[in-house]
């Protein structure tokens, strides 16, 4: 059987991403346990809670990806497993579409097959599709909006019919931020719906009526259940994780971000050079200008909303946008062969060394995060997941946790927890009283789980002291030559609860994580 040199390229694409999701299979961040339990109470409760029968708290930001991880609990399936293979079939589905976005816009088989190589050679995002959030999901479901948004306003220009607000409603159902992704669309369309010439007004009412209301018509009912279940209008986790804006935080997101910057120096060096040679024509091209637009309103989110994960997690959907701004810019190196060299063989020679160097740094960046990734991803699992399991076992149904680490330790213990991260997602009294002892120590919570880092309020107090006893400590990762600090929280036990001493030193005894 032959087959054409781009089934070859998506076949190799797909195997190579498959590699690197393997690779990366040990990972999973803590994060992901949260949307794990909200699932689990609406599977068994019917309550979209972290705690069953305590005031709703919208906890967690990926409401269509918390629905769907529902399905993992009537399926019987280990939900650590569902949401691996759930991001990873999302992600060889935007390797797809991408390959048709750039073919839509480049009208070039190679250059689009270049795109997929480059988006698959890009470590991080098989480490998210693994890594138990809905990243994957999330920029499937924005590469699909993009691609049907660009098919309205260029295929179908003079269409009423426009389907991409389908598609943008899941987005915003994903996350927030696809919300605004939308809203700067609606204002691109409407910018170019009244500078065309060929409909009249009542055409460009009705076409911005429907494209509107297609989107409200779905969204607005989501977005008043959530109003009133919730009594918050912002979500939470935006509140919780903004906070006051400051340059110093400003910069240090900034700061995170410059390894990923510094090994993308050739993909922005193209795509500017290209910007600044044709500069009269920037806006001349309705779909890149579109492109470029979302890239800077994500980049803007990413600085302003959003806070750090392993492996630049929120660079995931905004990367392969700046991949499709690429194949005119190779193009860029020939035309400048034409107008400074007549040799074009030594400016095509330059084209594939770019390319060979782009897709070299794209591969360097597993250097960036492989080694905490792994170390989290074990620790996580030898620490929290079997500690959690074993407070499960040892443990009734009135046992109660407060800790930091507001992830697999409640998901697997399953008792009521208390997140007493000064910046809570779960517990809005934490969160606007962040260093209230009674409100902690009143409750005879049954283990506090603290850290050096932040709770001498609670352990300065005298009711800790008389009430609490401290069980052993738990190694999440240890220090070592990149990574300064080790990970270590202390596991305190309520003096009045009882648990077994053998059943402590069966779990101290169980592995080197735990120990007096």
């Amino acid at each position: 059987m032959n087959l054409s040199k781009t089934t070859y390229f998506q076949i190799s694409s797909h195997l190579i991403l498959l590699l690197f999701q393997l690779l990366f299979w040990n990972f999973i961040i803590d994060d992901a346990f949260i949307t794990f339990r909200y699932a689990k109470n609406l599977y068994f409760h019917q309550q979209m809670v972290f705690n069953i029968g305590e005031i709703p708290v919208e906890g967690y930001s990926n409401f269509l990806w918390v629905l769907l991880m529902t399905v993992s609990f009537p399926l019987n399936i280990d939900p650590i497993v569902f949401s691996k293979l759930s991001g990873m079939i999302f992600c060889h589905l935007s390797v797809f579409i991408l390959y048709k976005l750039a073919f839509l816009l480049n009208k070039s088989e190679k250059f689009s097959n270049f795109i997929i190589v480059f988006y698959v050679l890009t470590p991080n995002i098989a480490l998210w599709s693994v890594g138990g959030l809905e990243t994957s999901l999330f920029s499937f479901l924005l590469l699909i909006s993009v691609y049907f948004f660009i098919i309205d306003i260029s295929k179908r220009k003079n269409n009423p019919i426009k389907i991409s607000p389908l598609f943008f409603v899941l987005l915003s159902l994903t996350r927030h931020e696809g919300l605004i992704v939308f809203g700067l669309t609606w204002l691109f369309f409407t910018c170019l719906l009244f500078k065309n010439k060929k409909v009249s007004k009542l055409q460009k009412l009705c076409q911005l009526l429907y494209f509107t209301g297609l989107f409200a018509i779905i969204y607005a009912p989501y977005f008043f259940w959530r109003v009133s279940y919730y009594n918050n209008i912002l979500p939470h986790t935006f509140s919780a994780k903004q906070g006051v804006f400051s340059l110093g935080l400003f910069l240090g997101r900034l700061g995170f971000y410059i390894p990923l910057i510094l090994l993308f120096v050739p993909v922005f060096l193209l795509i500017g050079g290209n910007f600044l040679k044709n500069s009269k024509l920037r806006f001349k091209n309705e779909e890149k200008l579109y492109l470029a637009l979302l890239i800077l309103i994500l980049s803007i989110l990413l600085l302003l909303i959003t806070s750090w994960m392993p492996g630049f997690r929120f660079t995931v959907p905004i990367i392969p946008l700046i991949y499709l701004l690429l194949p005119k810019s190779l193009n860029f190196l020939t035309i400048l062969g034409r107008n400074y060299r007549n040799d074009i063989e030594l400016w095509k020679n330059i084209k594939k060394i770019t390319i060979l160097v782009i897709c070299i740094s794209n591969v360097l960046l597993v250097f960036t995060f492989y080694p905490f990734v792994n170390a989290y991803g074990t620790g996580l699992r030898d620490c929290n997941i079997t500690l959690g399991k074993w407070i499960n076992e040892n443990t009734s149904e009135n046992a109660s946790l407060a800790v930091w680490d507001v992830g697999a330790l409640p998901f697997y213990s399953n008792i009521r927890t208390i997140d007493i991260y000064p910046y809570s997602l779960q517990d809005l009294h934490v969160y606007n009283n962040p260093t209230d002892a009674d409100y902690i120590l009143e409750q005879n919570i049954t283990f506090l789980i603290l850290n050096d880092e932040y709770f001498d309020y609670i352990k300065a107090d005298s009711r800790f002291l008389s009430n609490y006893r401290l069980i052993f400590y738990a190694q999440v990762y240890y220090a070592d030559i990149l990574y300064i600090f080790d990970y270590i929280y202390q596991v305190y036990l309520f003096n009045d609860y009882y648990i077994p001493e053998s059943a402590i030193n069966a779990l101290i005894n169980s592995s080197h994580r735990f120990y007096i």
